[in-house]
């Protein structure tokens, strides 16, 4: 049985294909997920506080969550610019654990030009992050 797929423009749902609903649907799950992300990161920032961990008496820690929470928003920004094939390739690499050779294999690309991909997507996340 095949799925279908639907979007709903002024109030009427149009049958579309699979890809176009992933195309549309995108941005919306992007949002969803930097959100969840947040709100995760700020609630384990609380789970500290209340479980009585004292971060008053140390501003040091006070400070590296500091950092960490803008690096972390710099970073959410520049990954919010890259194309869609760097987005999928990092979401691979760092977030579903594959290997350069398990992507190769799935897609046909050759491993060395995956390397050559990552190190330059590397490099332009670094920048745009020092850019922020």
């Amino acid at each position: 049985m095949k799925k279908e797929y639907y979007i709903t423009l002024n109030g009427e749902r149009i049958p579309v294909s699979e890809e176009i609903y992933r195309a549309y649907r995108q941005p919306a799950w992007r949002e969803h997920k930097r959100r969840t992300v947040r709100t995760d990161m700020e609630r384990s920032l609380d789970w500290l506080m209340e479980d009585g961990f004292d971060v008053t008496d140390d501003t040091a820690l006070v400070d590296d969550l500091v950092a960490d929470k803008l690096l972390l928003d710099a970073l959410l920004a520049a990954l919010a610019e890259l194309t869609d094939d760097e987005r999928v390739l990092i979401d691979a690499l760092y977030f579903h654990d594959k290997s350069e050779r398990e992507i190769s294999r799935e897609t046909g690309v050759p491993r060395k030009t995956l390397a050559y991909r990552k190190a330059k997507l590397l490099d332009k996340l670094r920048g745009l992050i020092e850019k922020t």
